[in-house]
């Protein structure tokens, strides 16, 4: 029977731990100082190292010839411990050893001396499963062991140690894996089986494996054995079944742009494929977060492709900080423990996400209705109570003009303005939605919502973008024949003419900054094409 590659590849000396270099020089120093401890607490995710760095421990204790602390593997102890046939090495599995009988067994055998080597090495396996009562039974051998016994006490849930075992120990934490030195882990792997896998499986897989190198080399050895060499990144996500992964980036587009049908269509079709709904859960929740940090100039998390990291860019230009913010803790709040083959949690999550801090307003007809403006409260045919006679009653304070109350011909629709500048502001909501699924590389109608100024001068519209990459990716998509001339129906069409279409990066314009942060809200625009003034302007927060 072939052995698996975690096993195979374990490492055999500290210097082979990856990812946790704190504790391995720690330890070496140890050892080659001879200043070893009676008692160690391994804490950490699973798949870090913990248990192979206490192997090591034991045998760079009991080494006949260490080097710098380190074990030679060539000894007769040393590979005593390699092989698994060390009678002072006894590795305890907490969880099916977890009473009080076991640990007092264990405290009457570690009496006993070593059978060959210097050091009885006992290696308590996800230690916090012990009882309360095997835990204090614990203690007094653990404060005060015989000089020839070693402990190493390994966890996952260090909160779940009683903090009087934890006193009595010298505590390491072991890290997540980085991705980096996962992808390199992985090469070396294999290199050495003879594996030629692409840069793009071995990030997919680093990325799966979430900080665990355990996860990952099982993962490729699966994959290995399913597809052997080459291998590639479609074989890896057909593996791990990452459809809902893919989609889950369409998801959070769908969400940061508050396109209700869209994000609903995308989480039904997963679920009619029969594909993990947890899946796509975990995407839409990771891609959200990759577009909060570029938002908030933290950078792009390593481990995407180079199309999805353009993507994310997008979106990070086209939300606001408030609208991503409140999609990722809407979806990072969705529960699918009980039932995850019910779509219904993301679904609502799709409309709470779209009702944010600064809801769409959809237009008539689509699937999310819109939301009703608020009316004046009519007055009750109830007499107010009178106040008694030794009170009178104050004067109602002078009110500012009020605003008049909402009837039923304020809802009728406005006919279009004739001029075309003011008819482009009236109708580009329109305009944008026409272009939400056009683009070649990139999604034309997330880029339109950048544009905070446009120009009409005969037959010429121009768009003004802030940025000079927003203008760069626009160009880039005109100069796509197919792309341009769907930009250009849609826009002639919804403007009853015919336009070209131009980009330009915006310049400083008159009013100061107050003015042009007024001049970006759609809203403002919209109301001044329909003749309304700005009266006053408040800073924002104030």
């Amino acid at each position: 029977m072939s052995e698996v590659y975690y096993r195979k590849w374990r490492p055999r000396t500290l210097a082979e731990v990856v990812g946790q270099d704190p504790v391995t020089k720690t330890l070496r120093q140890a050892v080659a100082q001879g200043r070893v401890a009676h008692a160690y607490l391994f804490c950490g995710p699973r798949g870090t190292g913990k248990t192979s760095t206490a192997r090591i421990l034991a045998k760079a204790v009991n080494c006949l010839a260490p080097q710098d602390g380190e074990p030679d593997n060539e000894c007769v102890i040393c590979q005593a411990m390699n092989e698994g046939r060390a009678l002072d090495l006894i590795e305890i599995d907490a969880a099916s050893n977890r009473g009080i009988d076991d640990i007092r067994a264990l405290s009457d055998k570690v009496r006993f001396s070593p059978a060959e080597a210097r050091y009885k090495v006992y290696i308590i396996d996800e230690v916090h499963m012990l009882t309360e009562a095997a835990f204090n039974a614990l203690l007094k051998t653990l404060e005060e062991p015989p000089p020839h016994a070693i402990f190493v006490l390994a966890t996952t849930e260090s909160h779940k140690v009683p903090p009087t075992v934890i006193s009595r120990c010298q505590r390491f934490d072991f890290r997540r894996i980085s991705l980096e030195v996962t992808v390199e882990k992985l090469g070396q792997l294999c290199r050495g089986e003879g594996i030629d896998a692409s840069g793009e499986a071995l990030a997919l897989i680093a990325r799966t494996a979430r900080g665990s190198l355990r996860d990952a080399e099982n993962i490729l050895e699966q994959a290995a054995v399913s597809y052997g060499s080459p291998l590639s990144d479609e074989q890896v996500r057909d593996l791990l079944g990452l459809g809902g992964d893919e989609m889950g980036l369409d998801l959070a587009e769908h969400a940061i742009n508050k396109s209700v049908r869209e994000a609903l269509t995308v989480v039904n079709r997963v679920a009619g494929q029969g594909s993990d709904l947890r899946q796509l859960h975990r995407g839409v929740v990771e891609y959200l977060r990759a577009v909060l940090l570029v938002k908030s100039g933290a950078g792009m998390p390593p481990g995407y492709p180079e199309d999805t990291v353009l993507r994310i860019g997008t979106l990070s230009e086209a939300g606001s900080m408030e609208d991503i913010l409140h999609s990722l803790k809407t979806f990072s709040e969705v529960d699918l423990r009980r039932d995850s083959s019910s779509p219904l949690p993301l679904e609502l999550a799709v409309v709470e996400s779209a009702n944010g801090p600064r809801a769409r307003v959809e237009e008539p007809g689509e699937a999310f209705p819109k939301e009703a403006s608020p009316q004046v409260a009519p007055r009750s045919a109830t007499p107010a109570p009178t106040r008694p006679a030794s009170r009178p009653a104050r004067p109602a304070p002078r009110q500012g003009p009020q605003p008049a109350p909402t009837s039923a011909a304020n809802s009728v629709p406005q006919p279009l303005p004739a001029e075309p500048a003011a008819r482009l502001e009236a109708q580009w909501r329109l305009i944008l939605r026409a272009l939400r699924h056009t683009g070649k590389r990139f999604n034309l109608g997330a880029l339109l919502r950048g544009c905070n100024a446009r120009e009409v001068h005969d037959s010429v519209i121009t768009l003004k973008f802030p940025f000079a990459s927003h203008v760069e990716r626009m160009q880039q998509e005109l100069n796509d024949p197919e792309t341009r001339r769907a930009l250009t129906e849609a826009v002639s069409s919804l403007m009853g003419g015919t336009y070209e279409i131009g980009v330009e990066l915006a310049g400083d314009s008159e009013g100061g900054p107050v003015q042009r942060a007024a001049d970006t809200s759609h809203m403002v625009r919209s109301a001044r094409a329909m003749g309304a003034q700005v009266v006053d302007e408040k800073e924002e927060g104030s």
